[in-house]
Parts: structure tokens; sequence; C-alpha cells
């Protein structure tokens, strides 16, 4: 029962508490879904960063909280 897709189109969402919405078709048979809505990358950490992949500002902040950490951890030796 192996139905090739057809057809996938991807949308920005209507609703600002969704992710984006898919929908694809096959010959006989249409689905669409909203994706998960990405975490606000102020609050979301990644787990590896390079410098040039991301926005200068948030890349310093985020290695000053990392900085802060690492003294914390120091002083508590």
């Amino acid at each position: 029962m192996n139905r090739p897709i057809t057809h996938i189109s991807v949308f920005e969402p209507n609703d600002k508490n969704a992710g984006a919405e898919v929908s694809y078709s096959t010959h006989s048979s249409r689905k669409s879904f909203h994706l998960p809505k990405p975490a606000d990358s102020k609050y979301a950490k990644p787990l590896a960063i390079e410098s040039f992949a991301t926005d200068p500002q948030i890349y310093h902040e985020w290695m000053s909280e990392i900085d802060r950490y690492l003294r914390k951890q120091k002083s508590l030796k």
C-alpha cells in the first residue's frame, strides 16, 4: 500500500500558536498538519553553537551566561 507523494506544500501558520502548516498529496488523498512551533530562540539554548551561526548579540548573552556559570562553579570548589 505504497502511495507516492505527488505534491508537498508548506505554509506559514495563520495561528500564531502553531508551527508551519504542511500539506501533501497522493493520487487519491491529501493530508495536512502543523509542525510543532519552534521554541523562542532567546530561551531555547542550543546543544552546540558556532559564533557565525546565530545573532551576535544573542551569542554574546549566551557566552556571558556560560562565563557566570563557570565562575560560580569555580567558587563552589
